[in-house]
């Protein structure tokens, strides 16, 4: 079984399609993983939820998710976010409403937990390692008892081993061979990089062959960045598309 990892799309529907098209010539893939968020931010929330639900799909929700639909206050984001969660809200339709409202905090599938945020708090924590301690870093292997966990949230491809409780980079391009070890992962953002690399990022994991590689691809972001900018977004969070931060 080949499965294709998005996460953070953030209705970014050019940088989804082009992830998709990137995995189909890499061999392909049977199901659709996606680590949360959606939604949130870019011009296309119906549209990328849509697409997704096209294919096998296991997902689970995100902050951005969650806010859009009203599950959770946008108090604590910043203004441009809270924009952006208050135009995708009146954007959504009734049965995307429905969906977004059904999407699980977490979810197994096979060898991997999913979860946006952390294993300890799957919404709101950053797994990073200036965020996460080695106590903080215990306790999340311990809450999740599959061999790895997937995370997305901070939009950096990382990885973390338990054996050791490093963070490493998940490099482009880079296929991770699957051990005893038990990891964490974050395939990187496919619709807003935060990495100083603009392109979206992915990963691929095949179960035959027991690996997980992360990939990059390009799109068009002038195309989503001028819908941003007819449909009201933020400037702010259309700049930010060009230089990946």
């Amino acid at each position: 079984m080949r499965a294709l990892i998005v996460a953070d799309i953030h209705s970014n529907l050019e940088a989804l399609q082009s992830v998709v098209r990137d995995a189909e010539e890499r061999g392909g893939f049977d199901a659709v993983w996606c680590v949360g968020d959606i939604v949130g931010y870019g011009p296309d929330p119906g549209a990328c939820i849509d697409l997704l639900r096209s294919y096998p799909l296991a997902a689970i929700a995100g902050n951005h998710d969650l806010a859009a639909v009203g599950a959770l206050g946008v108090e604590t984001f910043n203004p441009y976010a809270a924009a952006a969660a208050r135009w995708t809200g009146n954007e959504l339709t009734e049965e995307h409403r429905a969906y977004v409202h059904g999407l699980p905090l977490s979810l197994e599938c096979g060898a991997f937990t999913l979860v946006h945020g952390s294993p300890l708090d799957p919404v709101w924590e950053y797994f990073l390692p200036q965020t996460m301690p080695p106590a903080a870093l215990q306790a999340s292997f311990r809450r999740f008892t599959t061999p790895y966990c997937l995370v997305g949230h901070s939009h950096i491809p990382l990885v973390c081993r338990e054996s050791d409780l490093t963070f490493r980079l998940f490099p482009d391009g880079e296929m991770l061979g699957l051990t005893a070890d038990r990891l964490v992962l974050n395939p990187g953002s496919v619709g807003q990089p935060r990495d100083g690399d603009p392109r979206p990022s992915y990963a691929l994991y095949d179960s035959v062959a027991e690996t997980i590689g992360r990939f990059r691809t390009t799109y068009a972001v002038e195309v989503t960045q001028e819908k941003m900018r007819r449909r009201g977004l933020p400037e702010y969070l259309a700049a930010r598309l060009s230089h990946g931060r």
